[in-house]
């Protein structure tokens, strides 16, 4: 009964949805006609002589490259995956437009590594995002991955730098006041049934690899979403990322790390990028050996850069969006399309971890008795 009224609410944005993705059926690009393909591109049709697509992966985006031969260059390229479950989340999400709008508009202000883009097209439904090949240029890896500490220090060097660039930036107010501010308000009575139902379903499926007390936690992040949501959206705040895990990152042969995949950018709390990282990415014994570490090497690459963290608010900040990385981790776990099974069964084992060594279950009382 308690799920009724919120699917009832729910079944107009639902229909509306998928209504218009039956319409409008993903892309291939495979069906972009050469003259198409070079006006997105900028390039006149002969250069394009002998190009060849190959599809590569196909899990929350489709992936793509794009081969040209005449101009002896290759493009990657994402579009709506065609998955109808995943593809609902995306246009629900707007996860296609977050990232269009990333490469269109803020992409070029930032000094931090991340792909160049040569074409955007589309909206929610069907999209093609083509940017720079960088597989001949940088490692890259997955979150079952085991970060070592040269590498952690490294990507939050790169959130320092990302963050610092933006913080409390007046474009927000203006010509970037399309970026989100609360990802997790819009299409609340979604998310709400997402939340809970994500919750019980990873629960169940992985309950003999996660800690004995998970499923209390969930029960009490689930109880004091509102007041956590109150306290996510307080304070000063900057461009996230929004998906900082380090599948969604890169290293340089000169050990720099660069992100992708913008597809949940916001303007939060820059601990959020940090806290997702930390948690989600790092083997857990890595984890809570240097997480205070990590913590205050970001708030003093914020300081030399000008923008003062402390460390206090800092540490109050990566308790209060740990429950963020493990709704994050629950959704990925209890689906069956957004990431391989040894993927998302890594990211929800090391934030269930994390929630019982930070002593999640006491903070969330807490929070529930003020």
């Amino acid at each position: 009964m308690s799920l009724l009224l919120p699917m009832i609410k729910l079944a107009p944005i639902a229909v509306y949805n998928c209504l218009a993705m039956v319409i409008q059926r993903p892309l291939n690009p495979k069906k972009i006609s050469p003259r198409a393909l070079a006006r997105i591109l900028n390039l006149e049709r002969g250069e394009l002589q002998g190009y060849q697509w190959e599809l590569i992966h196909q899990g929350t985006t489709a992936r793509w490259r794009l081969h040209v031969p005449a101009l002896n260059k290759v493009y990657f390229a994402k579009t709506n995956p065609p998955d109808f479950t995943t593809r609902f989340f995306g246009a629900l999400f707007q996860l296609g437009l977050n990232e269009i709008g990333f490469y269109r508009d803020i992409a070029a202000n930032l000094t931090i590594d991340k792909p160049n883009s040569f074409g955007l097209m589309g909206n929610r439904y069907r999209y093609l995002i083509l940017i720079e090949d960088l597989s001949d240029q940088a490692t890259f890896t997955d979150i079952s991955f085991r970060c070592d500490l040269q590498q952690a220090e490294s990507v939050i060097d790169t959130l320092a730098n990302l963050h610092a660039s933006c913080w409390q930036d007046a474009r927000f107010d203006s010509q970037w006041q399309w970026v989100n501010r609360q990802q997790y308000q819009r299409n609340h009575i979604f998310l709400t049934l997402l939340r809970q139902q994500s919750s019980a379903i990873a629960i169940k499926r992985y309950k003999e690899l996660l800690p004995e007390n998970t499923p209390q936690i969930a029960t009490l992040i689930n109880q004091h979403y509102e007041k956590l949501v109150q306290q996510w959206g307080e304070g000063e705040r900057t461009l996230v990322h929004g998906d900082a895990h380090i599948g969604n990152m890169y290293f340089k042969a000169d050990g720099k790390a660069g992100l992708l995949d913008w597809q949940v950018i916001g303007y939060e709390h820059g601990m959020r990028d940090v806290t997702y990282f930390i948690i989600n990415s790092l083997p857990t014994e890595l984890r809570r050996e240097y997480q205070q570490h990590l913590i205050e090497r970001y708030t003093s690459r914020l300081l030399k850069q000008g923008i003062n963290l402390d460390n206090t608010v800092a540490q109050q900040q990566y308790l209060l969006h740990a429950s963020y990385v493990w709704i994050s981790a629950a959704v990925t776990a209890a689906s069956n399309t957004m990431q391989e099974e040894k993927i998302a069964a890594a990211g929800l084992i090391r934030a269930s971890k994390a929630m019982e060594d930070l002593k999640l279950q006491d903070y969330l009382s807490f929070m529930g008795e003020k």
